[in-house]
């Protein structure tokens, strides 16, 4: 007769359940856990601090902006003054969150991979639409940042790792494991409070030198006439009957300059010296907000004038600009629809007065040559981020905003633009 031994029966149980407890700790391992908890994360953080800082939602990928721009839509915050505020709440929540999973990632092992793996599906599938769509940054790690594709690469590949790899998980007592949630919980509570309670960034702009001429690619030939009486007088060299740019320029420029009527048809010297001058075009605030995100949409109706994205133009602008028909272009020289539009559409005969206004994000090695030489070309002034996409161009007739397209690939929309329709 045998007798069981009940301490020898909890020993043998008590090993056999350590002995599977090491054999699923085996079945992680170490580069799993590095990439889940530690690569992930820190790539998530660095994306989300790069954000913080810059602090513009033109950082925020364009299906992510289209997004949120339906939401604010939704919510009855579809104005442009009410958008941006929209967008100043959205790019924190976003901001926000990436800290809390990064946190997660670190802190709740169990949940590395699971949120690891959710996380950079999200963004293969984002930057895939980016890349298809062309454009030349994602925004992930600042305007300065890799191109999208590269970005693409990256994350792809850390999602392969993630997949493949499973992440140690470590044996904790409940207790332990309870700290970590604590620990989880106010790191998040602080990422929170840090990220909604830094304050907005605005930039001082020292107001633009009102006698400089627009950037264009033929001043001589294409002449603005001068903002005013004083000036124009001032200007011994110029002829009455020819005025020029209201700014030093050299004889060649003064001594080549065609009259303005080429330029615009619908307006003789005698109109030009008795219209309204430049200088009463709305002057930039001495304060700037760190972004714009004009809905040029909102503005058919309106005067041009009225938009605070007008105060931002270089000036001086053409004296007539607001009588008769005028066609008015955002672009950036960098673009490629944009030069397809102008080499199009303006190269050989203008359907009207043209007035490019470039923004100022472009690179410079990346630059497309103007083949339009008869347009009036000037920029916005350098400091805030134009969040906003090119071409966009604008009929505009005695001032007032006749029509808008937005997307230069709808044939439709941009003839009937351009022919005032």
């Amino acid at each position: 007769m045998t007798t069981s031994n009940p301490s020898s029966d909890h020993a043998t149980v008590d090993s056999r359940n350590s002995s599977s407890t090491a054999s699923a700790v085996r079945t992680g391992s170490l580069f799993g856990t590095i990439m889940c908890r530690g690569i992930v994360p820190a790539w998530l953080f660095t994306g989300a601090l790069v954000k913080l800082l810059d602090g513009t939602p033109a950082l925020l990928p364009k299906p992510v902006r289209g997004m949120y721009t339906w939401m604010a839509n939704l919510y009855g915050m579809g104005a442009e003054a009410d958008l941006t505020r929209f967008f100043d709440i959205a790019l924190r929540g976003t901001i926000s969150m990436e800290f809390t999973l990064a946190a997660a990632m670190i802190l709740l092992p169990k949940f590395s991979r699971a949120l690891a793996a959710l996380v950079l599906m999200l963004f293969v599938g984002i930057l895939t639409s980016v890349v298809i769509s062309g454009d030349a940054s994602c925004g992930c790690f600042g305007s300065k940042g890799p191109p999208p594709i590269v970005v693409l690469i990256i994350d792809a590949t850390m999602l392969a790792c993630v997949l493949l790899f499973k992440p140690r998980l470590p044996t904790t007592q409940v207790k332990k494991t309870g700290a970590l949630a604590g620990a989880w919980v106010a790191t998040s509570a602080f990422a929170v409070a840090i990220t909604f309670g830094l304050p907005t960034k605005m930039m001082v702009q020292a107001q633009p030198i009102e006698n400089a001429p627009p950037t264009t690619t033929a001043i001589a030939s294409t002449p603005i006439p001068a903002p005013s009486t004083t000036t124009a007088t001032s200007a011994t060299t110029t002829s009455s009957a020819t005025p020029t740019i209201p700014a030093p320029t050299t004889p060649a420029n003064t001594s080549t300059a065609a009259p303005i009527s080429k330029q615009l048809p619908e307006q003789t010297p005698a109109t030009a010296s008795s219209s309204a001058p430049s200088s009463a075009w709305p002057k930039p605030p001495a304060q700037l907000q760190p972004y714009y995100m004009p809905q040029v949409e909102q503005w058919v109706g309106k005067p041009l004038r009225s938009q605070p994205l007008a105060a931002l133009i270089q000036q001086p602008l053409p004296a007539n600009l607001e009588q008769g028909r005028w066609i008015v272009m955002f672009y950036r020289k960098d673009c490629d629809h944009c030069h397809e539009v102008l080499e199009k559409y303006f190269m050989v005969k203008l359907p009207a007065p043209t007035l490019l206004i470039s923004i100022p994000d472009t690179n410079p090695a990346a630059e497309l040559p103007n083949p339009c030489t008869d347009c009036i070309d000037t920029s916005f002034i350098k400091g805030p981020e134009y969040v906003v996409g090119t071409p966009i161009l604008l009929s505009i007739e005695n001032g007032i905003v006749k029509r808008v397209c937005i997307d230069s690939e709808n044939r439709e929309s941009l003839e009937a633009t351009l022919q005032f329709r």
